[in-house]
């Protein structure tokens, strides 16, 4: 037998003999692998999705327990004749808009006597029955039955909390709270955006009633009834795979978490499922099973022909290719080597080329990305540290400045305790802006119009250091699909960073340019100090700053919303001999993925 032969017929049944062992063992592996990979990642979605709950539930339970204890409210003694306590109440709910439909005050003969909504003084309320006694610091709220029908556009929430007679025993009445329970509608909406893809969320109270669901699970009306009561779950948080009934006629994947509470207070003894269905999980396997399939036989075919072939001609290129490859370990920044062969071999040297690229891509994108993350916790824990107590000085200071009898002294320092107040909320706003930008509202708008829109804003300010702008409004329209508030935004950083740091009767140049058919190019360019090449790299970075009394966001907060209009941003040196930020944005708008 000839030795091509004997080679061929070798080189067939070591591939029939290692490769099916070795794809069905693969196929196996990367199943059970996936299974475990996507239960621990609806695990850890249902824990972080359980502790936001617990969070949001905390601070609503401790806000209405607070505000029963503070001096205004006992203006329901005397049955708030001069309206204070309905004033206080809404200027409440407009501080936390959205979280609250209703704020009103309940007298012992349950008579509305206070409300934040005018129509509902006088009226007469009798509440539901209590549901869940939760524990917060210093006393206890209480939550009433949840009342609502589908198809659930209206989900309300009722919070009491006793009021306690400052002067006397016993309680003067009962403050309400009626949060809009379709916040958490819309939380788990936004975690289940993948719901096509078999993914649902459920909240399950004490009882394994369903409380709260995600899209599909509200259309098929199973609120508050006892549908998972019976779903064998773990005692503690985990994951399982269990009949998708009724949700889905497959087998579904659950990640389970129960509430631990807030900081050992609010505990409601709810827990929380996130489900995807075991067919959509494991398409992925499936397509790589029918994958190996097709690949094993073309290769036994194409084998038979060019076996000796492809021996000489991709050896010796893929040697010196892992040869590079074992190098690139010590010492990455190694040149590549010049692969020469078959077309496959070459674009496996682009591809390792590539990847090298990706590799520092993604080292920055995840160093920025931590970087993020900070900001966002501290954002988080701001808001709910400052916030509160926050809003109650800055509320306790106006309501001092409508006393008549407090002296000029007295008014001006309530005033400067309003405004430093007030700035401190729009430092943990800007924080909250940083960490978690909203979604923006695409419309189409003149991008001229914005820009001078910014510059008439900033006149003022420009003139006090007579620094010119010079903006050549161009006579046609540049037409973009863009969110018109945040791009103000944008502009308002880079110029207003511009007039801080030039110095007096300086010069701010503004061009477009509409030349591209695709996007259009921005540039916002002073004769200021300049950036010093240093700095360049970490001029986007969150907190990093150069000028006395700024704190480093304004930057950051500007690249994210470039980034969401899908454009770009970038620093350089300016021909005036200052800074120079070049902005591109798309004319349209690219269609998200759903």
């Amino acid at each position: 037998m000839r030795i091509h032969r004997i080679f061929l017929i070798s080189f067939l049944l070591l591939l029939l003999l290692a490769t099916v062992p070795l794809v069905a063992l693969s196929f196996y592996a990367s199943k059970v692998a996936l299974e475990a990979e996507i239960g621990r990642n609806l695990n850890n979605d249902a824990a972080m999705l359980m502790g936001q709950i617990d969070m949001l539930m905390f601070e609503r339970l401790q806000n209405i327990h607070s505000w029963s204890h503070l001096d205004i409210i006992q203006e329901g003694r005397i049955g708030d004749v001069d309206k204070r306590l309905a004033q206080f109440l809404g200027e409440l709910e407009h501080g936390y808009p959205g979280a609250y439909r209703s704020l009103f005050y309940l007298d012992n003969d349950q008579l509305i006597v206070a409300a934040s909504d005018p129509s509902l003084i006088k009226q007469r309320f009798s509440p539901p029955a209590d549901w869940i006694e939760a524990q917060v610091p210093h006393g206890e709220v209480f939550l009433e039955s949840l009342q609502f029908q589908p198809p659930y556009q209206q989900a309300e929430l009722l919070i009491r909390a006793p009021v306690p007679d400052n002067y006397a025993t016993g309680d003067l009445g009962q403050l309400f709270g009626v949060f809009d329970f379709r916040q958490i509608f819309n939380l788990f909406d936004q975690a289940s955006q993948t719901e096509s893809d078999g993914r649902h969320v459920i909240l399950l109270d004490a009882q394994g009633r369903a409380i709260a669901a995600s899209t599909a699970a509200r259309a098929k009306q199973l609120l508050l009834t006892d549908t998972f009561a019976n779903w064998r779950l773990p005692e503690q948080s985990g994951s399982t795979v269990h009949a998708g009934k009724p949700l889905t006629n497959s087998s579904v994947l659950v990640g389970y978490a129960v509430s631990k509470g807030y900081q050992g207070y609010a505990n409601l003894g709810w827990s929380l499922l996130v489900i995807q269905a075991t067919k959509q999980a494991f398409q992925p396997i499936w397509a790589l099973w029918w994958l190996f399939c097709t690949v094993f036989i073309g290769i036994g075919i194409i084998a038979s022909a060019v076996a000796l072939w492809v021996a000489g001609r991709i050896a010796k290129p893929l040697l010196d290719l892992t040869t590079w490859a074992l190098r690139f370990q010590s010492t990455p920044n190694g040149a590549m080597p010049t692969v020469s062969g078959a077309q496959e071999v070459r674009e496996l040297n682009l591809a390792f080329g590539q990847l090298t690229a990706d590799l520092d891509c993604s080292r920055q994108q995840v160093i920025h990305a931590a970087k993020l993350a900070v900001v966002g916790e501290m954002a988080a824990i701001m808001a709910h540290e400052v916030r509160t107590p926050l809003g109650i000085l800055q509320t306790t200071a106006q309501m001092l400045q409508w006393e008549t009898a407090l002296s000029p002294d007295g008014q001006e320092m309530t005033q400067m305790i309003v405004e430093e107040s007030a700035r401190l909320n729009r430092l943990i706003a800007t924080l909250l802006d940083c960490a978690r930008p909203r979604p923006p509202n695409m419309q189409s708008q003149d991008l001229h119009t914005i820009i001078t829109r910014v510059i008439d804003l900033l006149g003022t300010q420009a003139q006090k250091k007579a620094i010119a702008i010079d903006w050549p409004i161009p006579t046609s329209a540049a037409i973009i699909e863009c969110d018109q508030e945040l791009l103000i935004q944008v502009f308002l950083n880079l110029i207003l960073n511009a007039i801080q740091i030039i110095p007096a009767a300086g010069k701010i140049q503004i061009r477009t340019d509409c030349s591209s058919p695709t996007r259009v190019k921005i540039t916002v360019a002073d004769n200021g100090p300049g950036i010093p090449p240093e700095h360049c790299a970490r001029l986007f970075d969150p907190f990093f700053t150069t000028r006395d009394g700024g704190i480093g966001l304004g930057l950051t907060v500007t690249q994210q919303i470039i980034n969401v209009h899908g454009g770009s941003i970038n620093a350089a040196q300016s021909s005036l001999g200052g800074a120079c930020f070049t902005l591109h944005l798309p004319y349209h708008q690219e269609p998200k993925p759903c």
